[in-house]
């Protein structure tokens, strides 16, 4: 008898453990957020801003694990493998939502992933150093011309955003060979091109406005609609120039699966962040980008309009997959 009481006990222990634990409101530990590029560049500062922010809210804090790769392709496709408990989130990056689900076999769909919401979309500029040759990107152009395939392009890794804006451009400007440098993002872009490991570089305005305030890069074409501090510089348009513009969207995500009760509080979280003054104003600083919100409905609906579009180009470029 007393061993039947004794496990009776037992289970009922386990079971009212279970009840306390299920009945707990989420979270309950700390969350991971992790970042599929290197520390420094728009998408990582973006990630720890709103973070330290959405820590408060939730009551538990939020890491940020950096796993580069594959331009934003590894981060992504292991919290695409991971429990959809809420515990291990992602924040990625027009790269891996709109542009290599058509170039790269990933395994996976990011349409599948389930969206938080959005932070900004990245500014982009064409860079070279201060003291290269070129003071426009048109004498650049005529120089790849003249010398196929000898023009470096560090970029992302993969075939991404800065991978479809230079082919873009390459195609525009009549033509001309070039070769990339893989890097882990765009912080690592920056210093390649410092280095004099690339000769040119397509790059958001976090890793960029430091070294082009500070005179150590130059701009020679901005390939977002709009970039009012560069277009003061007299910075051209590409949209003006060759008649296209690179969109680079980013979204915080969970894993396929996650419930929409822990979707939405941590969709909630996010705009609280968002709406914070504080937040928006070291957003602006640390992060240099457009900073605007998208809920979740809004940020997938427009990734799906985009990868449309830039899956549209890379048909013409010749780029998708077969």
């Amino acid at each position: 008898m007393d061993r039947w009481m004794l496990g009776f006990s037992l289970v009922l222990s386990l079971v009212l453990s279970g009840w306390a634990e299920a009945g707990e409101r989420y979270p309950t530990r700390p969350i991971r957020l992790v970042v599929g590029y290197t520390a420094g560049g728009s998408t990582d500062l973006a990630a720890r801003t709103v973070a330290a922010h959405m820590e408060k809210t939730l009551g538990q804090p939020i890491s940020i694990e950096n796993r580069p790769g594959g331009n934003g392709a590894v981060g992504t496709g292991a919290v695409m493998k991971a429990t959809p408990d809420g515990y291990t989130l992602v924040m990625t990056s027009g790269s891996i939502l709109t542009v290599m689900p058509w170039t790269t076999d990933l395994g996976f769909d990011p349409l599948a992933l389930s969206f938080i919401g959005s932070t900004h979309e990245s500014l982009h500029v064409q860079l070279v150093r201060a003291d290269s040759p070129w003071k426009t990107i048109q004498e650049m152009a005529v120089w790849a011309k003249a010398n196929s395939g000898k023009l470096v392009h560090a970029t992302s890794g993969g075939f991404g955003i800065n991978d479809i804006g230079m082919a873009q451009l390459a195609n525009a400007a009549g033509g001309f060979e070039y070769r990339t440098l893989p890097t882990g993002g765009g912080a690592e872009q920056i210093l390649k091109l410092l280095s004099g490991d690339a000769h040119t570089e397509q790059n958001s305005a976090a890793p960029s406005l430091p070294h082009i305030r500070s005179g150590a890069v130059r701009p020679l074409l901005i390939l977002t609609p709009a970039w009012p501090e560069l277009e003061k510089m007299g910075v051209p348009l590409s949209k003006d120039v060759y008649g296209f513009t690179v969109r680079n969207l980013s979204s915080m995500a969970g894993p396929p699966g996650l419930p929409e009760d822990i979707r939405q509080t941590l969709e909630d979280a996010l705009r609280k962040a968002m709406e914070d003054k504080t937040v928006l104003e070291q957003m602006y600083r640390a992060v240099g980008e457009l900073i605007v919100y998208k809920s979740a409905k809004q940020i997938r609906e427009e990734v799906k309009q985009v990868q449309a579009e830039h899956r549209a180009i890379g048909e013409q470029l010749g780029k998708v997959k077969k």
